[in-house]
């Protein structure tokens, strides 16, 4: 059980457990005290949580915090495991035999496409285009090497023969989410891309993106999918590299793209992690959290689209903050928890990216000077307010009311509350009051009951397109949702096959290739996606959109699967006892796909499903 075991020295720190029974203070990086294990009268006993072992200078004992439950409290290692894992909130896996040697026949699979990707761009007849790529970008060659990144050379199946020739197999490759089937039969899915290995927080590649070389090339970037080793939701791009810097700062700063990340660890800001185009997700702020520090910032692009769209983001990141903040302790400790949010909008037109090539000391300038979440939003709807007349301040202080009353710690909503009246100059307790109203008010209620990411039922006088009448109901939800949020568009795992409508599967390649603006369409899509945004009910104040749309696409994607297994088994039975090799190994392959999306859909369910609880509690 080795992920358990590192899942459990993240979550618990040992700084903190140790101090429960050994009096620590702090020496530089380190924190020292009186040995445990043998009298002493001079601190001889140090824990350094950067490496989360500790060491005695005088006895000579030494470990992690497994070894040290184990000798404090005389248990044998899998009576620690369990103290610490319940401690931790840790479900320990206990897995076959079988199981485990599949893991690691993948990750060895994820080595040599490594190793086959790297040789790619090194090579003077593959990767020439690419190496220009780099250093048109200013990558150094030492950058280059540190975050492993390479070429996938423009080949029908280059991948594929070699992991066939280092001994894998077809289906190992289409589980590692490498291999595509298709009427030619299995391809490689990275083709004339320059490649960006993800690697988890011990450094091991578990998945790859790749970026296009060519401008009719789409869309511009790609990803590896969902695989047993990767959930995108819940991996933070960098993160091997960038945990020393974040402990030893007690800061993370979060940008959205892998070049983002890259850039600013070339200019020196080594905290920097990337979200991967997504919002950051509950389960990528838990990561941050379990690092026990103080800061957490996001960073909004400064294009139109960012700008845009920057209050409505930082409300998203809201009722992440409060749901998660308490998660540690008892009871709910407001947004005063292990990792408070911040917020930075880049200038107009500029992305970290830009930034940290052009002005790495305005970046820096940037993050240390970044708002609160509340202040933030609270800055946000000033702007757009008109405080030099009376309706306009009193439209300011009911958005304010509102806002606060979201948040659950009293005394920082108490400390806003006065810093807001004072600055409209209106009496705190009439705002108080406002405040007071709004946390009375009762709950809006969903419009209709319905699981996470299942689609709503439509209203008869919906506007619809004659075509959008045939078109399956979880389908048209999916693309609904992303037409109102296009800036989540990467956490859908959905090919455009995976649509029945071709106006659907249009609009959806539109917004895969980057392109968040729907004013360019065509006019059969742009009325497709107004008919769309009309339609279909949202997921509610209340919940993450993201997560909707990321439970929603998984659910359209098991009843995909489910139909070309349908259709396929169905194939294999017409031909009987004729060439039924491809068959067989399609029909293999899509129900290894249709076990691990359930599977997925069932956790993010029931994760999204405990959030509600919790929330209602």
């Amino acid at each position: 059980m080795p992920g358990d075991f590192d899942t459990i020295k993240e979550r618990v720190d040992i700084v903190a457990f140790i101090g429960e029974r050994v009096p620590l203070k702090r020496a530089g990086k380190v924190y020292k005290g009186l040995c445990p294990f043998h009298s002493e009268k001079t601190p001889s006993f140090q824990v350094d949580p950067e490496r989360r072992n500790y060491h005695c200078f005088s006895c000579d004992e030494k470990g992690d915090i497994f070894t040290f439950v184990e000798k404090m409290d005389n248990l044998d290692k899998s009576e620690a495991l369990r103290m610490l894992a319940e401690r931790a909130g840790v479900e320990l896996v206990r897995r076959a035999p079988e199981d485990k040697e599949r893991e690691d026949r993948l990750r060895r699979l994820m080595e040599t496409a490594l190793f086959y990707f790297r040789q790619g761009l090194r090579s003077p007849d593959h990767g020439k285009s690419a190496s220009a790529y780099l250093a048109r970008r200013g990558m150094s060659p030492e950058t280059i090497e540190k975050f492993g990144l390479g070429y996938a050379p423009e080949l029908w199946d280059g991948l594929l023969v070699y992991l066939k020739k280092k001994g894998f197999t077809e289906a190992e490759g289409i589980t590692a989410g490498l291999l595509r089937t298709g009427d030619r039969g299995v391809y490689d899915w990275f083709r004339g891309r320059l490649i960006v290995p993800i690697k988890d927080a011990r450094g091991k590649v578990i998945a790859f993106g790749g970026r296009t070389m060519r401008a009719d090339q789409q869309p511009k970037y790609v990803n590896s999918p969902n695989t047993p080793l990767f959930n995108k939701s819940a991996t933070l791009y960098a993160l091997d590299v960038a945990r020393a810097a974040i402990r030893s700062e007690g800061a993370a700063v979060i940008v959205e793209g892998y070049f983002d990340a890259i850039a600013a660890h070339q200019a020196g800001i080594a905290n920097v992690v990337a979200s991967m185009g997504t919002a950051l997700t509950s389960e990528q702020y838990l990561r941050l959290q379990d690092m026990k520090i103080e800061r957490v910032v996001v960073a909004f692009d400064g294009d139109p689209a960012g700008q845009r769209s920057a209050e409505r983001r930082g409300r998203d990141l809201l009722p992440l903050l409060q749901r998660h903040s308490g998660r540690a302790g008892s009871g709910q400790v407001g947004t005063r928890g292990f990792a408070s949010l911040y917020v930075t909008v880049l200038p107009d037109g500029m992305d970290p990216d830009d930034l940290a090539r052009a002005d790495p000391a305005r970046l820096r300038s940037l993050i240390a000077e970044a708002s609160s979440l509340l202040d933030f939003l609270i800055g946000k709807i000033r702007e757009r307010s008109q405080l030099e007349g009376s309706e306009g301040r009193l439209r300011f202080l009911d958005e304010v009311a509102e806002l606060l009353a979201a948040e659950p710690d009293p005394m920082r909503r108490e400390v806003y509350l006065s810093t807001v009246a004072g600055n409209t100059g209106i009496d705190p307790a009439l705002l108080r009051k406002r405040v007071d109203a709004s946390l009375a008010a009762p709950k809006k209620a969903p419009t209709a009951p319905r699981a996470s990411g299942q689609a709503p039922e439509m209203s008869d006088d919906e506007p619809e397109t004659p075509q959008m009448k045939q078109t399956p109901l979880q389908e048209r939800y999916v693309m609904a949702l992303l037409v109102r949020f296009p800036e989540e568009i990467a956490r859908v795992d959905l090919e455009p096959d995976d649509l029945v409508d071709p106006d659907l599967r249009a609009l959806l390649t539109h917004l895969q290739t980057g392109d968040r603006s729907l004013s360019d369409l065509p006019a059969q899509l742009a009325a497709t996606a107004a008919a769309l945004s009309a339609s279909a009910q949202g997921p509610g104040e209340e919940a993450d959109p993201g997560q909707a749309i990321e439970i929603a696409a998984q659910r359209l994607r098991v009843q995909r699967l489910r139909d070309r297994l349908e259709h396929v088994r169905a194939e294999l039975a017409r031909v009987g006892d004729g060439d039924v090799g491809e068959l067989a190994l399609e029909v293999q392959q899509l129900a290894t796909e249709l076990v691990t999306a359930m599977a997925r859909v069932q956790r993010r369910t029931v994760l999204h499903g405990g959030t509600e609880r919790r929330e209602n509690e």
